[in-house]
């Protein structure tokens, strides 16, 4: 009986040792072709520049990673506050208060002006039920807008500056308020 248990040990330990025999043969036999075919001082270099190319590789997917989040949580900041200011313009609009937007500082001595500007692309009148994927259905309607430039062309080219005719915007009209910065340069000439 040990015999037997004897004699199935030395065959196993014979035919592992056949397998790493023949494996070994086919590693060495493997190194040779390749060898051959690329040069035995190329191979080395070869796989030399491919692990440190794999390295920065490696470096730059976790730099990139770290961007990509980084102008993600950037994105849904961004949506994030653009969903807080629809919110409150929509209250501003439900409240009964009339929106004003702005274009340019307030500086003392710089003219006001006041102009009306509406969008041809959003619906008008009966049509008003048609919605613009961007623009906001209020548009439909003249909206004040308050610029603060100089000059009348001024004003008219900052509005098309900030709402350009491309996307449908149209001036409607535009006007100076008559305030103190009117005023202002007539005390001057006296």
């Amino acid at each position: 009986m040990w015999q037997s248990y004897v004699q199935a040990l030395l065959l196993a330990l014979a035919l592992s040792g056949m397998g790493f025999g023949i494996a070994k043969v086919v590693v060495v036999v493997g190194e040779r072709l390749i060898e051959r075919r690329h040069g035995t001082i190329g191979l080395r270099d070869m796989l030399a520049r491919r692990a440190k190319l794999e390295q920065g590789l490696e470096a730059r997917r976790t730099a990139r990673t770290a961007e990509l989040k980084k102008a993600d949580d950037e994105v849904r900041a961004v949506i994030a506050r653009r969903q807080h200011m629809e919110r409150q313009l929509k209250d501003a609009l439900l409240s009964g208060d009339h929106v004003v937007r702005q274009v340019g500082e307030e500086v003392k001595g710089v003219p006001c002006f006041i102009a009306q500007v509406a969008n041809k692309y959003v619906g008008t009148g009966a049509d008003q039920t048609r919605e613009h994927a961007f623009i906001d259905r209020s548009w439909s309607q003249p909206q004040t807008i308050e610029v603060w430039t100089t000059s009348l062309p001024e004003a008219r080219k900052e509005i098309e500056r900030r709402y350009p005719p491309a996307f449908g915007y149209v001036v409607m009209r535009v006007q100076q308020i008559a305030g103190a910065s009117a005023a202002e340069p007539a005390r001057k000439a006296s």
